[in-house]
């Protein structure tokens, strides 16, 4: 793998998600190797185009202040990589921020996969920060398939608990749905005695990744191959309708949160 460190420009980037007024990202590129991965079209605007995605990592540098009106704004940590990827344990870039973070009065919030998020328990208990634990699937060996380099999400669930019990605020974000394979009601029964929130994202398939992802299913599981692909080309909407529809029905009594259409989400809904 290629590493460099880069100077940034800006660390804070004003945000298009729905729950987040500004992203964080210490890191371009993420070496987990998800087969999913939505963020490689950054490779065309970091100076990476041809490069295959998870074969460069750029450890961000910027030590300018951060501004001095974040005052309840929301900033989102790990929008485009995981902050917690295995480089954060050499160049602690994602600790680093936090700890700059401290003085803002910003409602700060964490994204990841990764157990590593742990070694960070000092700042994020006292500093009231939200973690998000990324668990699409409670099946190892597809999480496997599909993740390549990520923790298992046996770990996951164990960083899950761990928060819990260290009484940071922690939902578990559900993501991505995969049709005929993602086990979401076993993910959100092993999470919710210790989440305050479940959110549920579905898998978006386009550009390069698009045909990445199909042609992994029809190499793995060709008896699955053509409804997975129909649902894709011809049933999407329909399709994640109805998965939506189930979610309202088996959550009604708990907190969560669908995030199937970005687009009709509206900020701070």
């Amino acid at each position: 793998m290629h590493i460099q460190m880069v100077d940034a420009k800006n660390l804070l980037t004003k945000s298009k998600l729905p729950d987040a007024d500004y992203v964080i990202n210490p890191y371009i590129g993420c070496n987990h190797g998800c087969v999913y991965c939505y963020a490689e079209f950054m490779s065309r605007f970091t100076g990476h185009a041809g490069e295959e995605w998870g074969s460069f990592m750029d450890v961000k540098k910027n030590d300018k202040p951060f501004p001095k009106n974040l005052v309840g704004k929301s900033i989102l940590i790990g929008s485009a990589t995981d902050p917690y990827n295995p480089l954060e344990k050499r160049y602690e870039k994602t600790r680093e921020i936090l700890i700059r973070l401290q003085d803002t009065e910003a409602r700060v919030e964490i994204l990841t996969k990764s157990p590593l998020v742990l070694r960070d328990l000092d700042i994020i208990s006292t500093q009231c920060i939200r973690v998000g634990i990324s668990l699409g699937t409670m099946d190892a060996e597809f999480a496997r398939l599909t993740e390549k380099h990520a923790a298992s999400p046996q770990q996951r669930l164990e960083t899950i608990r761990v928060l819990n019990e260290a009484r940071v605020e922690v939902y578990a974000f559900i993501s991505p749905i995969f049709p005929l394979f993602s086990d979401w009601k076993t993910v959100a029964n092993e999470t919710e005695k210790y989440v305050s929130q479940i959110c549920f994202e579905n898998l978006n398939l386009r550009g390069g990744y698009k045909r990445r992802v199909l042609d992994l299913i029809s190499t793995r599981y060709p008896e699955k191959s053509e409804e997975f692909s129909y649902i894709f080309n011809e049933n999407k909407v329909a399709y994640w309708q109805d998965v939506e529809r189930q979610i309202h029905e088996y959550m009604a009594s708990k907190p969560y949160k669908v995030y199937f259409f970005h687009e009709k989400i509206k900020k701070g809904r």
